[in-house]
């Protein structure tokens, strides 16, 4: 099985030292890619009893991209996510392909863009990064707290957003503001009169996050996990996510530094949640974030520390609050092109005056393929 694999990996990185597909006509350009998660997920439960195992596809995305003259660029992906993992009844997930983004973007400036279409909503700094350079094995989870009851896919929603750079030879603040759909109401009796109320009569969701760039700005329609060394990177960042009386307010803390040929990558993020009367299900809590991991650039082994806290204001046995740790071990071999990640995590729910709720170990192992 080692040789096996050893042979998998070096086929691997044989394959993906190639370029995506890239196709240019007049005044367009267009390249096709792919992002593959194959994994391994071993994790028990707060209530029951066993280990649930699982073999699946995490992600499984085709990409394309491109421009259309100079002044347009697109992006959209489909995604099947978690493709054969078991649900609680012992079926298989096999939801086919879903639209996870869909953005077209004109550049106002060089330095100023809006997008529009379906966009990853921005809160924290966790939230708004790319799914294709985590630092460790997935997004926190507690990082779309809100999507369930947006109606969301993986963060996302249909709207427009300005993004831009300003500020200092690097873009010391980096921002990007939008309007989005959000929750619509359906339509229903006219509490004074004889007429129906249309549907979706109710205001729109607003969004925003900025952050300060000590070295270099991010920039792109998605941040960074990490960059392996390409860039340098020290932010601290805000952002707030409303509609009606539902509100999301995170502050967050991001670095990635280049140390020769090592390097360091860290964040910390924390969100205050409270869906009120209008995302019920979203109970008043705060949520933590944070990671930390060292990569050894000869070796391209970074281990890394992480840490998740989910604090409701009132606990119950049904929504515990929770404590995650974790360590792990990611083998960059191929950069983000190609890459090895386990981590083992430790759960303990906790909800005052409940004694039956039990943590549980969590185990995963995930292997990345990105074309592009």
């Amino acid at each position: 099985m080692r040789t096996t694999l050893i042979l998998a990996l070096v086929a691997s990185t044989g394959l993906l030292a190639q370029s995506p597909v890239q196709l240019t006509a007049k005044d367009a350009t267009m390249k096709i890619g792919f992002l593959a998660k194959p994994a391994f997920e071993a994790t028990g439960s707060f209530t029951r009893e066993g280990t649930s195992q699982n073999l699946f596809v995490r992600q499984m995305r085709l990409m394309v991209g491109g421009t259309l003259g100079t002044d347009f660029e697109y992006f959209f992906e489909t995604d099947s996510p978690n493709l054969g993992k078991a649900n609680a009844d012992g079926t298989k997930i096999n939801a086919g392909l879903v639209l996870q983004d869909a953005v077209f973007t004109y550049k106002l400036t060089k330095d100023i863009k809006i997008d529009a279409g379906l966009i990853l909503v921005p809160l924290s700094h966790q939230s708004t990064q790319g799914a294709t350079n985590l630092a460790s094995w997935d997004y926190h989870a507690y990082a779309f707290q809100q999507n369930g009851a947006m109606g969301s896919s993986t963060g996302r929603d249909g709207g427009a957003q300005v993004r831009g750079v300003v500020g200092g030879k690097e873009g010391n603040l980096e921002f990007r503001i939008g309007v989005f759909q959000g929750k619509r109401l359906a339509q229903t009796p006219s509490a004074t009169g004889p007429a129906d109320r249309v549907a979706s009569r109710n205001s729109l969701r607003l969004a925003g996050r900025a952050q300060w760039n000590f070295f270099e700005a991010e920039g792109g329609l998605f941040l960074g996990g990490t960059y392996l060394g390409a860039k340098k990177i020290l932010a601290i960042g805000a952002g707030h996510d409303r509609q009606d009386d539902y509100s999301a307010t995170a502050v967050d803390i991001f670095m990635d530094l280049p140390l020769g040929q090592d390097g360091i990558q860290g964040q910390w993020n924390h969100v205050t949640w409270n869906g009120k009367t209008w995302l019920p299900t979203i109970k008043k809590q705060t949520t933590d974030f944070a990671e930390f991991g060292y990569r050894f650039g000869a070796v391209q082994l970074a281990p890394m520390v992480r840490y998740e806290s989910k604090k409701l204001d009132v606990p119950t046995v049904g929504e515990p609050d929770e404590t995650r740790v974790g360590v792990g071990l990611a083998w960059w071999f191929k950069g983000h092109q190609s890459n090895l990640k386990a981590f083992y995590t430790r759960v303990e729910p906790k909800a005052p005056g409940i004694h039956t709720l039990k943590a549980y170990d969590q185990v995963n192992l995930q292997w990345q393929w990105l074309l592009w």
